[in-house]
């Protein structure tokens, strides 16, 4: 059994058809990179799998479970709140804009969803957000505040804080968009070793670099659809479709 399940998933926005029936699979340990120009659909789908987008049809499942709804007699019913946090708290996912507290160290940002969601005691929640620190590099910057750090940093801070409850998946979307050039070879590192460590990620991505090296699996979408997939090797170098390769035309 694949281990993330998107089954003809739809969305709209107003008038606009965002997602058009999209389905794929993604098996445990495998690295997904989705590329596609802007307003394809990828940071909505990506949204969906862990219902921070509800869907207007269709599911996904994570590890065998409905994330977001529960099937009763044929038809699918939303979660409680309560419940969809739990679920969502099972997956790691890492923005485009870092999303920490800046009010919090680092080291509480990442403890945060440790005690709050999971239940862990403090303590052994620090020893973890001490653990993942030093997985990202940034040991030494526990008791710093995110203003302190660079977009790199806080970046790799807000991997840790995906890293530290141990989830099944993660989804990156655009992790290196907001970033300096300077600071984006930091962050793609980081995920290149979570990769190389067999941890299952989703990454809606533009850098090209990084889905040859890494993905096990390279998706392309336009205008709501999967146009393309395929080992990087077919994608990225020999791409059957002609919307695939004007794309990659225009950003290799």
């Amino acid at each position: 059994m694949a281990l993330v399940e998107i089954h003809d998933v739809h969305k709209s926005f107003g008038a606009v058809d965002v997602l058009k029936g999209v389905s794929m699979t993604v098996d445990k340990g495998d690295v997904t990179v989705i590329l596609g120009p802007s307003g394809s659909g990828k940071s909505t789908l990506l949204r969906g799998i862990n219902h921070l987008e509800r869907f207007d049809r269709g599911y996904t499942k994570v590890d065998g479970e409905l994330i977001g709804y529960r099937r009763h007699r044929g038809r699918l019913h939303e979660l409680r709140p309560r419940e969809i946090l739990r679920q969502r708290a099972n997956i790691g996912f890492v923005f485009q804009g870092f999303n920490l507290f800046q009010n919090l160290t680092i080291l509480d940002n990442v403890t945060e969803a440790l005690v709050s969601v999971h239940g862990v005691s403090r303590s052994r929640a620090e020893e973890r957000a001490r653990e993942v620190l030093a997985v990202v590099g940034l040991a030494d910057k526990e008791f710093a505040h995110p203003r302190q750090l660079s977009g790199g940093q806080q970046q790799r801070v807000a991997i840790a804080r995906a890293l530290a409850v141990d989830p099944a998946l993660i989804l990156f979307d655009e992790p290196t968009s907001a970033l300096d050039p300077e600071l984006v070879g930091d962050v793609l590192q980081v995920m290149k070793d979570l990769a190389r460590a067999g941890t299952t990620m989703i990454v809606v991505t533009h850098e090209i670099g990084f889905a040859r090296e890494v993905a096990t699996n390279v998706v392309f979408m336009d205008d709501g659809e999967v146009v393309e997939s395929g080992p990087p090797d077919q994608v990225l170098s020999n791409p059957r479709e002609p919307r695939t390769a004007d794309f990659l035309s225009k950003v290799l």
